[in-house]
């Protein structure tokens, strides 16, 4: 794990993984049979020849959504016209899906005898977050007991702790691929929110947990410091570029009334985050409590964090190109340099082209790290970025990229690259507060 101190210290796992897709981004409630049967009418008639039923399924499917993201497929088999209006349809909702879901995911699941991997699908169809099954890969039994839900309107970091008390599993946010993964373990009966809310709170999207308080005095100079340490979460689907923590308007006040100083350099307070772990850790650097102080009263932090919004998806027709190919929305630009084979790697150059500068542009830069690829086959099966990735140059509004594939079946010329970015980038605010926290 590396640690990026921000005197405060801000601590993000990072790992040669790319974000997987094993949740459709939907919204609500798990889609009905009724539901899934509407869509799958109104992606046969994209591919009607009359122009005018075919635009009409196609706003109709748009009016369903985002929550019927999930329900759409790759392609219509044997239809490129179909194809292309169902790939508009998935535009649009994903637009609309950026517009609208900033905020938590709130989650209602209602269940008697409901087994612990169908309580998995349904969180992942409800809120597109993607949710992994770990307890066997880390040595344990993967039970699927029978939970007894009635879960309404929580937000969904919530929603997966009360899940986690009841199924006899641990959330991480340490899984390395993007996904929340399930652990071996249970939470403890002072870990829930109900038992213990002093220490867990749900602001929004986020799930933050007071961890640890400390105090250390160095014998030499009679000088006491304490350090904070908070474990910040987010949904996986929100993919953050940056954090940047309001160091003037942090406060933390002890039970004496005595505000506790925070020391933080203006410098140290901006950390780049990356996709394949959705949490930081932040150990918050103080000047210790008074001695007779028995609890921190208050303690108060905000923060913003830069979210990419509007994505775009653009589509090279094959991998395998002599030359380089550069497709073009509005004012973005993606060019496909080569395709390099070193035996079971393939090395896939990219560029990226964004206007613009200053503080605006910096925060693409940090938010064309978390670039989602893959390779599409004509069928619509798809091989997902699974070998890292480096970044080769930065030069006058462009940044380059070398993405490693391992062991993808076939040759180059077998995939198309499907490669999504950003067009616009977006802050939301992280603000939380903890009371009656006891001193040790």
């Amino acid at each position: 794990m590396t640690r990026t101190r921000f005197a405060l210290v801000l601590t993000c796992m990072v790992a040669a993984a790319a974000f997987g897709s094993s949740a459709g981004p939907a919204f609500g409630q798990a889609s009905d049979a009724a539901l899934k049967d509407r869509v799958s009418q109104l992606v046969e008639k994209l591919g009607n020849a009359k122009a005018e039923t075919a635009k009409t399924a196609e706003e109709a499917l748009i009016k369903l959504g985002p929550r019927v993201l999930s329900l759409l497929p790759e392609s219509i088999k044997g239809n490129p016209d179909g194809t292309a209006r169902l790939e508009k349809v998935r535009t649009a909702l994903k637009e609309a899906m950026d517009q609208t879901n900033i905020g938590a995911t709130m989650i209602t699941l209602k269940a008697k005898g409901m087994r612990l991997s169908e309580v998995v699908q349904k969180l992942q169809a409800m809120s597109g977050n993607p949710l992994s099954d770990l307890r066997e890969a880390e040595g344990a039994e993967a039970g699927n007991p029978s939970l007894d839900l009635d879960i309404e309107n929580k937000p969904f970091l919530e929603a997966l702790d009360i899940v986690a008390k009841k199924g006899g599993f641990l959330p991480s946010f340490y899984t390395g691929d993007g996904t929340i993964g399930l652990m071996p373990g249970a939470m403890a009966d002072n870990a829930t929110p109900e038992a213990n809310k002093a220490m867990l709170a749900y602001p929004g999207p986020f799930r933050v947990a007071f961890k640890q308080f400390g105090v250390v005095r160095d014998l030499q100079t009679d000088v006491a410091t304490a350090s904070a340490q908070f474990e910040v979460g987010w949904e996986p689907r929100l993919r953050p570029m940056l954090l940047k923590l309001k160091a003037d308007e942090t406060k933390i006040v002890d039970d004496l009334g005595k505000e506790v100083e925070v020391q933080v350099k203006d410098e140290e307070t901006t950390v780049v985050l990356r996709p394949e772990n959705p949490v930081a850790d932040v150990n918050l650097t103080l000047k210790a409590p008074q001695r007779t102080a028995k609890m921190l009263k208050s303690v108060k932090l905000k923060a913003d964090l830069t979210i990419p919004a509007g994505l775009k998806t653009f589509k090279f027709p094959t991998l395998a190109v002599k030359d380089p190919v550069t497709l073009k929305q509005k004012d973005i630009e993606v060019t496909l340099e080569s395709t390099e084979i070193d035996e079971q790697v393939w090395k896939v150059n990219v560029v990226l082209a964004y206007p613009g500068g200053g503080e605006a542009f910096e925060s693409y830069r940090q938010g064309l790290f978390n670039n989602r690829l893959w390779l599409q086959k004509a069928d619509g099966s798809r091989f997902e970025h699974n070998g890292g990735f480096s970044n080769t140059s930065a030069d006058e509004g462009k940044l380059g990229f070398e993405y490693l594939f391992v062991d993808a079946p076939g040759k180059p010329s077998d995939y198309q690259l499907v490669y999504e970015t950003p067009s616009e980038v977006k802050t939301i605010p992280l603000e939380f507060e903890f009371k009656d926290v006891p001193l040790p």
